[in-house]
């Protein structure tokens, strides 16, 4: 386990791993896609500030626990609790446009649209963060869009509005991600997580009490379980983000269409269309593609950042 110094301020030398980037990024997506899941259950019947309440406030018990794992509450300290603050306003708007476009959208319509995420990311990567984008992500990016509208084939169905909650929580997601990226040059992985949670959760109380719906036993449990998971599955993407450059990563996200399949069937009894294995086939080929790529790349020194060690 890495420990790091109380001051804040600390550097040391940071290493880009693709490989370990990508593995923590796959993981991720896949806590993602059970947690929109249970989030869609719920919005059936409970309001969306009562999601985004539980998805924050429960998240702070994974991640005070991995602020502890990392050397205690002086990792906390930073200098840029502004960067901080934006960067949870940002996944706080993201949350509620997710959960908005699963509730109005049918499923494979609201992910098709969400999925224009990587493309803002990988157009926003330089612009923001200066970060070279090669000619191989943009295809990895690009070939992986296309199978995911060969998967999803939006039907038409379902409303304006969801569409555009759901392309908001694809600009949102880019943003956001990118924003992470400038964070761990500077903040400890464990603090972006646990600052962005106590935002999330301060920000969504003062509403609670106009919207709260007791929950049953059970799904109250479901509840907390979105912020269990959220929690862990927004640390592992923050980890992804320090190890590997936000564009190589990203076309990873593309799994989550594979899971949300799978989980499609096991709760919904819904069988993937001969188009949407398809659609599997190019996304996971482009991802084995670009990982190959970058495999290569890598061959040449390794690009050494500012940034404090994650706990692990």
């Amino acid at each position: 386990m890495s420990q790091i110094a109380p001051e804040a301020a600390r550097i040391v030398a940071r290493v880009d791993d693709i490989r370990l980037g990508v593995l923590y990024m796959v993981a991720s997506v896949f806590l993602f896609s059970i947690q929109n899941a249970i989030g869609k259950w719920l919005a059936q019947t409970y309001p969306i500030p009562m999601l985004v309440f539980f998805r924050s406030a429960v998240a702070l018990l994974p991640s005070f626990i991995l602020v502890m794992r990392a050397g205690g509450l002086g990792v906390m300290r930073t200098n840029r609790l502004g960067a901080q603050f934006g960067r949870a306003a940002i996944w706080g708007a993201s949350n509620v446009a997710s959960f908005f476009a699963y509730h109005l959208l049918p499923l494979a319509d609201a992910v098709a649209l969400t999925f224009a995420a990587p493309l803002f990311l990988t157009a926003l990567s330089y612009p923001l963060l200066k970060e070279r984008v090669g000619q191989a992500r943009w295809i990895a990016v690009s070939v992986g869009f296309v199978g995911v509208l060969l998967m999803a084939h939006p039907s038409g169905r379902g409303s304006t509005l969801g569409m555009g909650f759901a392309i908001a929580c694809a600009l949102c997601n880019a943003v956001g991600t990118l924003t992470v990226r400038g964070l761990t040059k500077t903040d400890h992985s464990a603090s972006i997580v646990t600052w962005t949670a106590i935002f999330m959760t301060v920000g969504t109380l003062p509403v609670l009490p106009f919207y709260w719906v007791t929950p049953t036993p059970i799904d109250f449990v479901l509840f907390c379980s979105i912020g269990l998971i959220g929690g862990i599955s927004q640390y592992w993407t923050t980890l992804a983000l320090y190890y590997a450059p936000a564009a190589a990563v990203s076309p990873f996200n593309y799994t989550a269409l594979i899971w949300a399949s799978i989980l499609g069937y096991i709760v919904w009894s819904e069988l993937p269309t001969g188009m949407t294995l398809v659609g599997m086939t190019v996304v996971t080929l482009s991802g084995l593609y670009l990982l190959s790529r970058e495999g290569v790349t890598r061959r040449r020194p390794p690009r050494i950042s500012a940034g404090t060690r994650p706990a692990g």
